[in-house]
């Protein structure tokens, strides 16, 4: 299976449509990705394909020396359970990186 970065989403397709995604956005000058959202189409779920998801925005975050905020809850809940990720997470939000968060959301 072949996975896509657009420099919003990793996303990967089936029958020529998005079979799946992973969208982010940075807050933090850049510093910190947003996981927003982690989606596979319904007739493919139970096969693994999230994590594979996960494993490709970690993998992402890693190479391009960022942390990660899960604002999504499928991968709050995956980084709790896979603690060998906790060095990507950025547990340093405030008030205004919230802030910034809804400015970055609202201007898609």
């Amino acid at each position: 299976m072949e996975f896509t970065n657009d420099g919003k989403k990793i996303s990967f397709t089936y029958h020529e449509k998005i079979g799946g995604c992973v969208t982010y956005f940075f807050i933090k000058k850049q510093e910190t990705i947003v996981i927003e959202q982690v989606f596979v189409n319904p007739e493919l779920r139970g096969q693994g394909l999230a994590q594979q998801l996960m494993l490709k925005i970690l993998s992402f975050a890693k190479e391009q020396h960022k942390k990660i905020y899960p604002l999504c809850p499928y991968a709050r809940t995956y980084l709790k359970k896979h603690t060998e990720y906790q060095a990507l997470i950025d547990d340093h939000t405030t008030l205004e990186t919230k802030n910034e968060m809804e400015k970055n959301n609202g201007s898609k």
